[in-house]
């Protein structure tokens, strides 16, 4: 029986928090597992799709192109061949994608119906890495996700942020248990900050069991998103530290199945 494609947005409204490097580890991991995957660039920096080695100039047609132009142009002539089971949907001019949706009545339903064709394309999951900020996208995009993953660097300004989630969530009449998983992300155990953050993450969490390992800081991880690769690719050890949240991410679509 073929899974049923499951939905997860990448999002914390702090920038900084090495959202594209989950977003594009995720993605990439759940790929070598066998599962199909597309990732969706929502982020105007476009790091997610410069972590898999493209530039602007690697495409013409993106999302904006079903979303703005409105030229017939399918999702599957937008769509990109990043890796073994893993497709990129880019995006240009998110600016003016952000631009279109403030003249939409309602979009609930909005990128549900621009992008009907993902149900026919066999994908298992579609990973969306969002930009850094509530906007309209962003909100539409939480109105079409199944679940939420929310990465916090663990540094003191990024910790006490991580309520505002939970308030963009509660405007938008959405409920908190869309949030799937809580990443830790760069975390330094060498500091006593960094240990310091790390406790009170987990007492803001102990009642629920969205907190996962923490992904330590990693000089490598940087290096080779600079190189347009991930760590399954240069780095076997890190790439240890990504393999938790994909196990996990798997096991909850199993339970959802």
């Amino acid at each position: 029986m073929d899974e049923k494609l499951q939905k997860y947005a990448v999002l914390n409204n702090k920038g900084g928090v090495g959202k594209s490097t989950i977003a594009v580890h995720i993605a990439h991991g759940l790929a070598i597992r066998g599962k199909r995957v597309l990732l969706i660039d929502m982020d105007g920096q476009n790091d997610a799709s410069l972590f898999l080695g493209f530039t602007s100039d690697d495409y013409k047609k993106s999302l904006y192109d079903i979303i703005v132009k409105h030229d017939n142009i399918t999702l599957r002539e937008c769509i990109l061949s990043a890796r073994e089971n893993l497709d990129l949907l880019p995006s240009k001019y998110i600016n003016r994608i952000n631009e279109e949706l403030y003249k939409e009545p309602d979009i609930s339903s909005f990128l549900k119906d621009k992008l009907m064709d993902l149900e026919k394309l066999s994908y298992n999951y579609v990973i969306v890495d969002c930009g850094p900020q509530r906007s309209k996208i962003n909100d539409a995009v939480l109105h079409f996700v199944d679940g939420i993953i929310v990465p916090v660097q663990v540094e003191a300004a990024a910790v006490r942020a991580i309520g505002n989630i939970y308030e963009y969530l509660s405007d938008l009449n959405l409920d908190e248990r869309m949030i799937s998983m809580v990443v830790p992300n760069m975390f330094d155990q060498r500091t006593s900050d960094g240990k310091e953050n790390l406790e009170f993450m987990k007492e803001f969490f102990e009642d629920t069991d969205v907190l996962t390992a923490p992904i330590y800081r990693r000089i490598k991880i940087t290096e080779s998103g600079k190189m347009g690769k991930t760590v399954f690719e240069c780095d076997e050890e890190s790439s240890k530290q990504f393999q938790h949240i994909v196990e996990r991410l798997v096991g909850i679509h199993g339970r959802k199945g």
